[in-house]
């Protein structure tokens, strides 16, 4: 009823405001002038008195709507943030992996790899890390099986989005000799301060930028001794960073940068 009112009041001034133009009564600065505007401005204020309950029940539902989409839109970007093995990515080494861990994916992933290769040893092993990706962090650890009786590798992958472990065919034959030699013991078990490396060796370099493309690739091989490398690369920059390790010690001498 109120907003009826007002339409109805406010259509009667316009009216009167037009009539008084038509009949050329409108000339400044002319008192019907100035009664023309004070009509308008009178017929406006009648409409949003009229209006006013729907103006601010529109106003509120804007401003609900927008909030609840606020609402919903911080937990998604939590969500992408969060990773079980990498649970900040302001410390991007400071990664959530133990040899408890360590030691189930290599149980299951040697299992499955003498299931099909009866001599199967690990012959290498990677940990991967994509701090900044659009969707979220990425943690990725590879375990590689040599046969000397096929003559083959067999890869294996824990991802950190799953916590699954997958066999990654095709088994192929080794592209690099050292994928030939198997460790007699584990890497993580040999050089237990290899987490000290890997931030070590960031200390020198970091902070990396925050692009999509920035990673790192953490890996030991059975060179002889065992030997660890670290390789950063920028994804903004595009600067490459390369270290290695002997895995003995973490002095000067035992780290060497190559890239």
């Amino acid at each position: 009823m109120r907003t009826i009112i007002s339409m109805v009041v406010a259509f009667v001034l316009f009216i009167f405001v037009v009539y008084l133009a038509y009949s050329g009564s409108i000339v400044l600065p002319d008192y019907w002038t100035q009664l023309a505007v004070a009509l308008t401005a009178t017929a406006l204020a009648i409409l949003y008195w009229g209006f006013k309950p729907r103006i601010g029940g529109f106003l509120k539902e804007r401003r609900g709507t927008q909030r609840g989409e606020a609402e919903t839109a911080l937990p998604t970007e939590i969500k992408k943030q969060r990773s079980p093995l990498l649970p900040d990515i302001t410390k991007i080494t400071r990664l959530n992996i133990n040899d408890r861990l360590l030691d189930q994916i290599y149980e299951e992933a040697h299992r499955r790899a003498i299931n099909v290769y009866h001599d199967a040893q690990l012959s290498h092993f990677t940990i991967q890390v994509l701090p900044f990706q659009l969707s979220r962090p990425s943690v990725n650890i590879y375990l590689i099986f040599y046969s000397k009786w096929a003559g083959k590798v067999c890869e294996f992958a824990y991802h950190d989005s799953s916590g699954q472990l997958d066999h990654m065919p095709p088994d192929k034959r080794p592209i690099i000799d050292s994928y030939k030699r198997s460790f007699t013991t584990l890497p993580w078990k040999e050089s237990p301060q290899w987490m000290e490396f890997l931030n070590r060796v960031y200390a020198k370099i970091g902070p990396l930028s925050s692009a999509s493309q920035t990673c790192y690739h953490l890996s030991a091989e059975p060179n002889q001794k065992i030997r660890w490398a670290a390789h950063f690369e920028d994804g903004f920059s595009g600067n490459e960073y390369s270290f290695r390790w002997n895995g003995k010690g973490l002095d000067e001498n035992s780290i060497e940068q190559f890239r």
